[in-house]
């Protein structure tokens, strides 16, 4: 017998149809794993590559900088001068806009009695933002031996501004308050100068502090100089001299305090 037959275009509900096949969002469709070397994968290395090498690059040249102030501190403290600046001046062919570095050129041109050669170096220091006590100082320095006195008061007052401890300011004010015939100002600044310095270290300032207190009258505190300088000096004749000299006026001090 012969199996019913379905109408013309009707189907089975069973019979598989390619009609029944879900469609896929195009945005889903791809062809096999996706390529890393994309344009704007490659982009991003490179850039990043970049960045790795500028930094490199700034270390480097960071520590070749650090190499040549190094060896320059080591010689300008060895007092090897000629040496000092040619390591300072590497420095600063590499790193030009460093004002440390540049500040270190002008110490070594300092020493060297390159004196305005010297105040140039620290005056571009400064405008390049290495402002501080110290170079205050040094420019106080390079002003003084250029034969600039006010000036050099200036800086020197400044820098104490900043560091009231800056025993070298006080030394180098205190000589040029002596040299104005301010005795009072020259004695305050070479007091404060005292606490920095031994009198082996600087047996000139304490010479010139005994001097200034005997030509003020202030006698207790000369015989303490110049026990100062009679201790590690005991050969020391114009000491030996100027104490017996404040010896006796604090004896006429006394002698005048029981009259009285």
């Amino acid at each position: 017998m012969d199996e019913p037959r379905l109408p013309v275009g009707e189907r089975a509900e069973s019979e598989p149809s390619g009609t029944d096949i879900p469609e896929i969002p195009e945005g889903e469709l791809h062809e096999g794993p996706r390529k890393w070397w994309t344009r704007q994968n490659v982009l991003l290395v490179v850039f990043f590559a970049l960045i790795a090498l500028s930094v490199a690059g700034f270390y480097i040249q960071r520590g070749i900088v650090q190499g040549y102030e190094h060896r320059g501190d080591r010689y300008l403290d060895q007092k090897d001068y000629d040496r000092a600046l040619k390591y300072f001046l590497k420095a600063a062919h590499h790193d030009p806009q460093n004002p440390r570095v540049v500040f270190s050129v002008g110490k070594a041109m300092l020493a060297l009695g390159r004196d305005h050669e010297a105040l140039q170096a620290f005056r571009s220091s400064f405008r390049l933002g290495g402002a501080n006590a110290e170079l205050y100082l040094y420019m106080g320095f390079a002003e003084n031996r250029i034969g600039r006195p006010t000036q050099a008061e200036l800086f020197f007052t400044h820098a104490l501004k900043i560091d009231k401890k800056l025993f070298a300011a006080h030394r180098e004010l205190g000589m040029l308050r002596l040299k104005e015939s301010d005795l009072a100002g020259a004695e305050s600044h070479l007091l404060q100068a005292q606490k920095g310095y031994s009198v082996e270290k600087d047996p000139e300032l304490y010479e010139v502090l005994a001097e200034t207190r005997v030509r003020l009258g202030l006698n207790a505190g000369a015989a303490v100089t110049l026990d100062a300088i009679l201790k590690t000096s005991p050969n020391n004749e114009k000491a030996r001299r100027a104490r017996e000299k404040v010896r006796r006026a604090l004896e006429m001090e006394r002698l005048y305090r029981r009259i009285r």
